[in-house]
């Protein structure tokens, strides 16, 4: 193999923590879920962390549980509750996105403006629900950073969600390239397991919810990336680099 097989091609990145702390939204979302059903029952933020490891599938079966719903019904029932919440989230992580509530984290646009000017490519692999994916992206990208996304997919183009590699591997065939020649953006253990079982390099930055988490799979680790310093393209094709099996 040359050494240049699998230079760094893509910078693939998750959505949810890791470009805004938007995870809480979805905390909150399933809150209003449960008062939408006449349930006492809400999720604090540990509650919520504990179960930010379980697909939503996962999720949504202890709903179930809860709701006593027979399980011949779940599928249909799961799909009703699942667009629910998936609205639910939408007006409220959109909202504060837009009018600057919530922030997009720090050294995210600097590094992503550098990325494509550099002429690598940029995409999302996002767990969010596309219509959600895409108003956030280009409220807290810019409309000319949006613009040069090669690609978003999002959790509702895949059945397996992370941490199965399904959308790490839909990501890097829409870009046109291998899987090896991608980088991946995390803040969590299960994006991080899925960028590597798709064979990618991986870089964490922890998010609110997952700072405790194990990223001892992780080719390098960062508070933000703005922390300790601004992360730049020739650190990530360094970390990249030193990633490939020699």
């Amino acid at each position: 193999m040359k050494d240049s097989e699998f230079d760094l091609a893509a910078v693939i990145t998750d959505l949810d923590g890791t470009i805004a702390e938007t995870e809480d939204y979805h905390r909150r979302a399933y809150n209003d879920l449960f008062a939408h059903l006449g349930l006492s029952r809400r999720w604090s933020e540990q509650d919520y962390a504990e179960r930010l490891a379980l697909v939503g599938g996962a999720k949504f079966a202890e709903i179930m549980d809860w709701l006593a719903v027979p399980e011949e019904m779940w599928d249909a029932r799961k799909k009703t509750l699942y667009e629910w919440k998936s609205r639910r989230f939408y007006e409220l992580a959109v909202a504060d996105v837009s009018n600057g509530i919530l922030p997009v984290r720090d050294g995210i646009v600097p590094l992503f403006g550098a990325i494509v000017d550099e002429g690598l490519m940029l995409a999302v692999a996002s767990t969010c629900e596309k219509p959600a994916a895409l108003a956030i992206l280009e409220a807290a990208l810019g409309e000319r950073l949006f613009r040069k996304l090669k690609a978003v997919c999002s959790g509702d183009d895949v059945s397996r969600k992370k941490p199965a590699p399904d959308i790490y591997l839909m990501t890097a065939s829409e870009c046109g390239v291998d899987p090896r020649a991608c980088l991946a953006i995390e803040d969590t253990s299960h994006g991080l397991a899925a960028a590597k079982a798709a064979g990618m390099s991986c870089i964490v930055t922890p998010s609110d919810f997952s700072s405790n988490e194990d990223f001892s799979l992780a080719d390098a680790i960062f508070t933000t990336l703005a922390s300790p310093h601004q992360v730049t393209v020739a650190e990530l094709t360094g970390i990249h680099k030193a990633a490939q099996p020699h």
